[in-house]
């Protein structure tokens, strides 16, 4: 019974680790981005709004509109025609391949965290990647 109370108590304070590590580092990139503009006003989907929700360094936004710097989340296929050009950082890897507006992603694989920009996006976003993020670019 012991084991049983120890495994999830493990387990739990990993899985919260992780989201804590996944906040900080997305606050760290967008801070390095849009560090003139705080707090960063963004539309994110819901699984990433619930991520974000404790952050000082963001405003989330229900609605997509031309207030919206920055998109975050993983699956952007609908969106509003004022949101529809506005940059995205994804946080899957597909979405940051396919989509068009993706400049960077966030995303796990196999167990590990990866991060990834694309060069020719970040400049037609007219975005500055900070000396240590530049190594992530393809």
């Amino acid at each position: 019974m012991i084991k049983i109370i120890l495994t999830t108590f493990l387990l739990f304070n990993l899985l919260k680790a992780d989201s804590s590590y996944e906040i900080k580092l997305i606050e760290s990139i967008m801070l390095s981005l849009y560090h003139k503009d705080m707090p960063i006003r963004i539309y994110a989907d819901e699984e990433t709004a619930k991520l974000l929700q404790d952050s000082h360094n963001f405003k989330i936004l229900t609605q997509c509109n031309e207030s919206v710097k920055l998109l975050i989340g993983k699956n952007f296929q609908e969106l509003p025609k004022e949101c529809q050009e506005k940059p995205l950082f994804s946080t899957n890897y597909r979405e940051f391949k396919n989509n068009k507006n993706s400049f960077g992603a966030f995303y796990w694989r196999k167990g590990r965290p990866q991060l990834k920009f694309m060069s020719e996006r970040v400049s037609r976003f007219n975005l500055t990647l900070t000396k240590n993020l530049r190594k992530y670019t393809e």
